[in-house]
């Protein structure tokens, strides 16, 4: 049984790009053992991520990313039961605050990234949009 679980959390600190490379590095090595696959984005004051793959695998994870102290302020903004992964081809998968980012965001009816403001259909569309254009460009 395969899920998609999207969140929303508030960075502690100012995160450098070594922050979020050691983020990537765990979740990739984590992920990757647990069939997990999923996206992340951060724009020096929010994460959005959505985590997709076997429902306790998945619930677990969520509740030891919930723990990490770089973050708090952690909501979930959709919890959803799925026939397959959009997100696949990514242990996890990242995007980072860029022109494209932000156009993207427009996209999906935002003017500044706040996902408070994201209904789970535009956080899953976002995502999926970045995520598309980071295999495009890579």
């Amino acid at each position: 049984m395969l899920i998609r679980l999207t969140y929303l959390s508030k960075a502690t600190r100012d995160m450098n790009m070594q922050d979020i490379q050691d983020i990537l590095t765990v979740a990739r090595d984590n992920n990757q053992g647990l069939e997990i696959c999923g996206m992340l984005c951060y724009d020096q004051r929010y994460f959005l991520q959505t985590l997709e793959g076997p429902r306790d695998d998945v619930n677990e994870l969520f509740l030891e990313i919930a723990e990490d102290p770089r973050h708090d302020d952690v909501v979930i903004i959709s919890y959803e039961y799925i026939d397959a992964t959009t997100f696949g081809s990514w242990d996890m998968g990242f995007a980072p605050a860029t022109d494209a980012f932000y156009k993207l965001l427009n996209d999906v009816g935002q003017n500044t990234f706040d996902p408070r403001a994201l209904t789970p259909e535009q956080a899953v569309s976002f995502l999926s949009g970045l995520s598309e254009q980071h295999q495009t460009n890579n």
